[in-house]
């Protein structure tokens, strides 16, 4: 089927209709709230099995009974996963695996933002390491599975992770990415842990599309949702979220509307075989020169963000950091 064009004001709805995902198995972490429910909604919606990953399982439950009610799908699955524990993490790799299962898609949307220093459980700084590493470590053990369903379906394995505008506000700092030896500033923070996001969709898909794995960026837009409440209404107005009255400024989009180019990402027929790209108003990115012009337009990207070599880079730092804590190789065996 040819693919319709969509917009910033396109609804996760609106972009799976037409699409018969019978058959498909999908993971999509953060789905106990904001736009990982309605994007898991979309996708069952066309009929795929979807696990719904999140720590919280009482939100977790009355989600995936909204879901079944909404979408007519029984086939929705609940499992516990906090990212910010590698522990968690592959306890969940483990019992995923155990179901000898393929994964077809991939949805790496949970994340936290803007949030005081503080750290995982595994002594990562929490943003860099939730946001980044617990997603990373997630797909690396879930590699068996993708492999599979790309040798088993007639289409590829994707693996969407979510960024941000926000990654305009910070490169990876590959020498100290925890905030051992600089100032924390929680905004240089989650825009470093955005650019890694979109990093390791350029790595993942540089290192694994041979076998048939590939990987997109996606910034969902601006939202309203819990994902602000760290934010003072200082940092909202110099940040642009609001105006000088409170208001929230108009571009702001509904939580439908911002699971829209996840959907996108997991779907269109234009992106297969394609990987290593920022997504943004289903449909691609351009270049921007600056932090600055990426604000005033409120899109695109900066080069950093997709530079292959600091890709790799930063894949060979995070699977370091990951050996180190557990001076094994916890996630391959």
């Amino acid at each position: 089927m040819s693919s319709k064009q969509f917009n910033a004001k396109s609804t996760a709805m609106e972009v799976i209709e037409g699409h018969n995902l019978t058959g498909y198995e999908i993971i999509v972490t953060g789905a106990s709230s904001g736009i990982g429910v309605e994007t898991a909604r979309a996708l069952a919606k066309a009929g795929a099995r979807v696990v719904l990953a999140a720590r919280d399982m009482n939100k977790l439950k009355q989600v995936a009974d909204d879901l079944k009610k909404t979408t007519g799908n029984n086939k929705i699955e609940i499992e516990k996963l906090e990212l910010d524990s590698l522990e968690s993490v592959n306890e969940f790799v483990k019992r995923y695996l155990a179901k000898n299962r393929p994964l077809n898609i991939l949805i790496n949307n949970a994340g936290v933002m803007g949030c005081p220093l503080s750290h995982t459980k595994d002594g990562f700084e929490l943003q860099f390491g939730t946001n980044h590493i617990g997603h990373f470590a997630l797909t690396l053990g879930l590699i068996p599975a993708l492999k599979r369903a790309a040798e088993s379906n007639s289409r590829k394995s994707r693996v969407i992770n979510l960024t941000s505008l926000g990654h305009t506000l910070s490169d990876v700092d590959l020498k100290d990415p925890n905030f051992k030896n600089r100032a924390y500033d929680p905004w240089i923070s989650y825009g470093q842990s955005k650019t890694a996001n979109i990093l390791f969709s350029v790595a993942l898909t540089n290192l694994y599309s041979c076998q048939g794995i590939f990987s997109n960026a996606v910034h969902p837009g601006g939202i309203v949702t819990d994902l602000q409440r760290h934010m003072s209404h200082e940092e909202k107005l110099r940040l642009g979220v609001i105006d000088k009255d409170g208001n929230y400024k108009p571009g702001f989009k509904t939580i439908e509307q911002g699971a829209s180019t996840s959907v996108w990402a997991a779907v269109a027929v234009e992106l297969e075989g394609k990987g290593g790209m920022y997504l943004e108003n289903c449909g691609y990115s351009k270049l921007q020169g600056s932090n600055f012009e990426a604000f005033q337009s409120q899109s695109g990207h900066l080069s950093y963000a997709i530079d292959e070599k600091r890709a790799l880079e930063l894949w060979n730092l995070s699977l370091e950091l990951i050996k180190i804590k557990y001076n094994s190789n916890l996630f391959f065996d």
